[in-house]
């Protein structure tokens, strides 16, 4: 695996963790509602060959409110970040949009971003938290916690689209839960 990945990784943990922090002390009970997702071109359908790279670190609060951190290296325009509802072998349906402003953040700024004229990013995409009333698509109408439980089945990822691969450049497969952040790298699908 490259070394700008595992360093983007630890830097978007710690980057999530003072997110995190900003709305309510981190309580050693609650490790198991924190999740994290790396993101690859080798993990999208099909394979893109692409430098980009990316995370999302999520953050469930009372199964009420779902607190997110999207970020994304060696990428150009981004047109789109969901979550989407299906398996790994099939197109599913967008449950989440994780581009959208945010009405729920206490941050002063949801976008950290080095940018250059050619339109490459690598930085903190959005950061923000959303309510059952942001969710889409097969979740319309349900709650966080539904959304909560589909995660730990394992039937949501998240594509990253641009204007060059609109079907996705960068996709992740296998969200980890925070208690697990030095998890088994064989269990990641680092194909």
């Amino acid at each position: 695996m490259n070394i700008s990945l595992y360093f983007l990784i630890a830097a978007s943990i710690m980057s999530s963790f003072q997110f995190i922090n900003s709305f309510e002390t981190v309580n050693a009970d609650d490790l198991v509602d924190r999740y994290w997702i790396a993101l690859n071109g080798k993990m999208q359908t099909p394979p893109v060959n692409t430098d980009a790279i990316g995370f999302v670190g999520l953050k469930f609060e009372e199964n009420s409110r779902l607190l997110y951190n999207v970020n994304l290296v060696n990428i150009h325009n981004v047109t789109g970040v969901y979550l989407y509802h299906g398996n790994k072998t099939q197109n599913g349906t967008i449950v989440l949009d994780l581009l959208k402003a945010t009405r729920e953040s206490n941050r002063e700024y949801a976008k950290v971003l080095n940018s250059t004229k050619e339109g490459e990013i690598s930085g903190t995409v959005n950061i923000g938290a959303i309510t059952d009333i942001d969710l889409k698509g097969d979740l319309k109408g349900k709650s966080i916690s539904k959304l909560h439980k589909m995660m730990d089945d394992g039937v949501l990822y998240v594509i990253v689209h641009t204007i060059d691969y609109p079907q996705g450049e960068i996709r992740g497969n296998s969200f980890v839960g925070m208690d697990d952040v030095f998890h088994d790298a064989d269990k990641l699908n680092w194909k």
